[in-house]
Parts: structure tokens; C-alpha cells; sequence
């Protein structure tokens, strides 16, 4: 039996039918679409991957290289700054200390006072002396007085020959013996004036060593005296720089941002046991400003004969089997760069830069920084292109 279309019956089937329809045309559109996204994607990653392999140059810095014979380095040989004389200062007698009149840091002249004993038993020994010496000279009065009669009665007959020769030779008794007492007096001022100690040269006190009220013995040291005047260098050199230098030739100390000029004054003919060098002694020139001790250094420059060239430390690298090597820029026949390698051997390494010899030739141009962005083979242009 036949529904009729305008039937709520027929409607309702009508509905149905296109209701299917649509859902199915949905899903039509949404396969297309996926389809289509897939294949877009795939032509984005080949694009990408075909952009990938044409990378563009790299960019690197270079500099051009100039070979030489040889390179210059410097020798440093490390001494102490010392006074030209020290010494320690002492009585040359015992006794008790009365005064010491200097202190650590003084500085002293050349014969100047600077500490001195008790001379009161000497005193009293002197004037005692001195007593005896006035007794003899009166002795000596009577002696002679005597011997001149003796001699006149002798002539006339009065006296005998003995009696005459005892009143001359008396004379000559006394007479020697004011010449002993008058040098046990000059004994005693030797040692008064040794009861005072001075300084045998100008400098500066470093060390007090004792103070007053106490008793030493003689050389018993009481001060360290040093010579500030008269600053010198002792460093130890090598001996072939020894060999070169020649006593007076003008060198130049330093010390961090220090320097003076000197002069050398000495070389010792042995070597030192322990450091196998030969003790220099240099004369500083102009006014020194550092302390005694202080470390100062030499530097003597030599030439080492070596083909090779100067490259910045920037420019190495380790290579296989633990070389070193250089990437240098090398030009095609077509105009176009690419990267290059070259063994080096490194001779002298001073600050930043390497003296190096290896495969290189003059006007060479190698990279100084970024190596590690690059490889040999790869095509580069230069950075300040």
C-alpha cells in the first residue's frame, strides 16, 4: 500500500532521508579535508628539508699570518733587595748598659752616639792612675836632683862610683815607670771611649735587641744596623745569561709596577748548589722606595731561531691524535671560500697570543675565533665581508 507523500507519515520518512544525506556529505568534507592538510604538510617538510640542505655561508673572523725566523722571549729571574752593608752592633768590652739612645726605624750618621756603658770604675781607676803618674813625676824630680850631686861629689872624690851609677840609673827607674802608668792611662781612655758605641756608617736601625741595666759581655749584639743609602740586588742567574752580561752594564729591575734601573756590580765565580745559578749583585740607581727583602725580578730578552708565526691562542685547537691545528680560509677557483686545516706544532706561548710552526705559509688567512662552528670543507665568508 502507497503512503501518500502529504501524509504525516510520508513527511516524516521525507526527513529521514535527507537527514542521512547530509550527515554523509559531512563526512565527505571532512576526509577531503584531512587529505588535503596531509598533503600540505607533506610539501612543507620537503620544502624544509631541501632548505636544509643549501645552509648559507657561515660568517668567520680571520687574520692574515706573517712568518718568521725567529721569536723573542723573555727570561725572569726573581732576586730580594738587600742593604750594600749590614751589620750588628756591640761594646767591644763588657759592662753594664746605661743608655741606649736610638730606637727600631732611626735612622743614624756615620759615627753618631748610640748607646753607651757604665764607665765609673773606670773613671776611678783613671784618676787613681793619674795619682801614681803625679808620684812617679815627683820621683822622678828627687832622682834627678840626686844623681846630679852624686855625679859632682863622684867628680870631686867625695863619693864612690856605685853610689853614683845607683842615683843615675834611678832616674831612668822612674822614668819608666811614669811611662808604664801613662800608658795604663791611655788603656783606660781606649776603653772609655769604647764604653761608647756609634755607628760605623749611615743607615737606619732594625732591631733593638737589649735595654738598659743590663750587663753584657763584649760583642754582645744590641742593634742591627743596615745601610739605606747604598740599596742593591742579589738575584741568581743562569749561566749562560751570566756569560752574557758584563760588570757595569745598565739593566732594569722590577718589581709589579715597579722599576728602577741598575747597574751590575759583581758576578761570583760558583754556583749556588741548590738552584745551580750564579749570585749577580746589582747597584740600584735613584732613590729606592721599597723595603729591604723585597722581591725583584730581571728580564733579560734572547732570540730562538724558528720558523714560524705569531697566531692568536683563540686560533687553536686540539686536532686528531692530540695535535693541534689552525683552520685556515682558503679561496676556489671560482671565487669562493671554504674552510681548510693545518698541523701546528707550538713553540712559545706568551700572554695571549703562540708562536707556532707547522704546515703554514706567508699571508696565510686563518680563522681567530669560532672554529667551532665550522668544519674543513665547509663554505664560509668573511666576517668583515
Amino acid at each position: 500500500m502507497q503512503r501518500d507523500s502529504g501524509s504525516p507519515e510520508g513527511k516524516a520518512s521525507l526527513l529521514r532521508r535527507v537527514a542521512g544525506l547530509g550527515a554523509r556529505l559531512l563526512v565527505a568534507v571532512l576526509f577531503i579535508g584531512l587529505a588535503g592538510g596531509g598533503i600540505a604538510a607533506l610539501h612543507l617538510r620537503a620544502e624544509s628539508q631541501v632548505a636544509a640542505g643549501v645552509r648559507p655561508p657561515i660568517p668567520v673572523a680571520t687574520e692574515t699570518i706573517s712568518m718568521e725566523n725567529a721569536y723573542r722571549i723573555v727570561d725572569r729571574f726573581v732576586g730580594r733587595l738587600e742593604p750594600a752593608r749590614e751589620t750588628s752592633l756591640g761594646f767591644e768590652r763588657a759592662g753594664l748598659i746605661m743608655e741606649m739612645l736610638v730606637e727600631e726605624g732611626d735612622r743614624v750618621e756615620s759615627g753618631q752616639l748610640v748607646a753607651r756603658l757604665d764607665v765609673e770604675p773606670l773613671e776611678a781607676e783613671r784618676a787613681q792612675l793619674v795619682a801614681e803618674r803625679e808620684e812617679r813625676v815627683a820621683d822622678l824630680q828627687l832622682a834627678r836632683l840626686t844623681a846630679e850631686r852624686q855625679q859632682r861629689l863622684h867628680q870631686e872624690g867625695h863619693a864612690s862610683a856605685q853610689r853614683y851609677d845607683e842615683a843615675r840609673l834611678a832616674v831612668d827607674s822612674v822614668g819608666a815607670a811614669i811611662v808604664r802608668i801613662e800608658a795604663a792611662i791611655r788603656g783606660i781612655d781606649i776603653d772609655l771611649d769604647k764604653s761608647l758605641l756609634r755607628a760605623p756608617f749611615a743607615g737606619r736601625i732594625a732591631d733593638r735587641l737589649l735595654d738598659e741595666g743590663r750587663v753584657v759581655s763584649a760583642g754582645t749584639p744590641l742593634f742591627r744596623l743596615l745601610e739605606s743609602d747604598r740599596p742593591q740586588a742579589r738575584i741568581g742567574l743562569s749561566p749562560d745569561v751570566a756569560a752574557r752580561l758584563a760588570v757595569g752594564e745598565n739593566v732594569t729591575l722590577e718589581s709589579g709596577s715597579w722599576s728602577q734601573p741598575a747597574r751590575l756590580l759583581a758576578l761570583r765565580p760558583d754556583l749556588v748548589s741548590g738552584t745551580r745559578t750564579v749570585p749577580a749583585l746589582f747597584a740600584l740607581q735613584g732613590v729606592n722606595v721599597l723595603p729591604f727583602g723585597e722581591v725583584v725580578e730581571l728580564a733579560v730578552p734572547r732570540e730562538v731561531a724558528a720558523d714560524g708565526a705569531w697566531v692568536p691562542l683563540s686560533a687553536l685547537s686540539e686536532g686528531p691524535k692530540g695535535l693541534w691545528q689552525i683552520l685556515t680560509v682558503i679561496e676556489e677557483d671560482g671565487g669562493a671560500l671554504q674552510v681548510g686545516r693545518e698541523a701546528v706544532d707550538i713553540l712559545h706561548v706568551t700572554g695571549s697570543w703562540a708562536y707556532v710552526r707547522g704546515t703554514l705559509a706567508d699571508g696565510m688567512r686563518i680563522v681567530v675565533s669560532g672554529s667551532n662552528r665550522v668544519v674543513p670543507g665547509e663554505p664560509v665568508v668573511l666576517a668583515a665581508e
